[in-house]
């Protein structure tokens, strides 16, 4: 955050203001426990722009009335591997947090296993949805839709959401390994951040108001018009999302925005869809051997990383240091967390 003044919080401090202020917004107990603690880790291993930045955002589906501070999600079972829930116009983490029990069993049980969520708000970071389910021992598939704001290759207004997808899968003698990317170039949110942070984007993102590719954030806030990632590949990947997660599930679709406007909300009422996979019930024997071996053949390789393991060592350093904040943002934060 070179040249903005800011405050250092602790992972604590970050929690306890999540709650205060989600709390003033109506969100009862149990919910602002499931999202207090995404905004702690989001603020912990990253995305930051789905942490404390994303607080103004909850509170305002609640206060407009648009998502159910609430929420009582119903969880079904549809068949031996299908799990569903109604998320009862509340966050899916929720509902997810509910069913993740009977996830990981009906995929012990039959080898793979998926849960959909319908009625419901996602706007976090992916991976704390699939983290859990590698850690104990599974591989994980993540997708859900989002607000349209993707405009498919060669197209020229949106259709997709950024549409995020994550993946998560087990491995020997260390941390999970765990990602999760958008389908977009990049994602809303760090856009958002980067005009309120006063800097452009490191490569272009999304098109001017001429249609034109741009890095300046502000310039694609205006025309509320991303890029796919990849160009016709990212628009592939962002029309995968739209169906197994809004199709699958029974959500919204990203250009179904009547009832968003209504509420002038960041989201749609997407759909989610998260796929559990138990390697010990597949063919190979040595799954995680292999899994070892394609990660030492990347760890080592000039530059290269596993993907997602940037997080480990953010995860580190805040543990250790706590998260600087903009000031401006926690007085906004502050206020929010007065009010009520």
């Amino acid at each position: 955050m070179s040249g903005i003044e800011t405050t250092t919080l602790s992972l604590d401090e970050v929690h306890a203001l999540a709650k205060q202020i989600l709390g003033n917004a109506g969100m009862d107990d149990r919910g602002r426990d499931v999202l207090a603690e995404i905004v702690r880790k989001s603020e912990r291993d990253g995305p930051r722009s789905h942490g404390l930045r994303m607080l103004p955002v909850y509170a305002q589906s609640f206060t407009s009335g648009y998502a159910n501070p609430s929420a009582n999600p119903s969880v079904k079972r549809l068949a031996p591997g299908v799990l569903s829930a109604d998320g009862d116009n509340g966050y899916y983490q929720i509902a997810a947090e509910m069913a993740r029990d009977q996830l990981i069993s009906m995929a012990r049980e039959n080898g793979i296993a998926a849960f959909s969520c319908y009625n419901c708000h996602h706007l976090a970071g992916l991976r704390f949805d699939t983290e859990p389910l590698a850690e104990a021992g599974l591989v994980a598939l993540a997708v859900v839709n989002s607000l349209s704001m993707v405009v498919p290759q060669g197209g020229v207004r949106p259709v997709f959401g950024t549409n995020p997808m994550s993946f998560a899968c087990p491995r020997d003698g260390q941390d999970p390994i765990v990602w999760d990317q958008a389908a977009a170039q990049v994602a809303l949110m760090d856009v958002r951040m980067a005009a309120a942070e006063g800097h452009d984007l490191p490569r272009p993102g999304g098109l001017d108001s001429s249609g034109q590719p741009t890095t300046d954030p502000n310039a694609i806030l205006e025309s509320k018009s991303l890029l796919p990632f990849g160009e016709h590949k990212g628009s592939a990947i962002a029309l995968l999302i739209e169906i197994m997660g809004a199709a699958l599930a029974g959500g919204t679709l990203s250009v179904d925005n009547a009832d968003r406007e209504a509420h002038g909300a960041l989201n749609i009422k997407g759909g989610n869809t998260l796929i559990a996979i138990d390697p010990n019930r597949f063919p190979n024997p040595s799954f995680a051997g292999y899994v070892s071996r394609i990660c030492a053949e990347i760890d080592g390789n000039g530059d290269a990383r596993i993907p997602g393991d940037g997080r480990l060592k953010n995860r580190a350093a805040s543990t250790a240091n706590g998260v600087q904040v903009s000031t401006e943002l926690l007085a906004q934060l502050k206020q929010l967390a007065l009010s009520g």
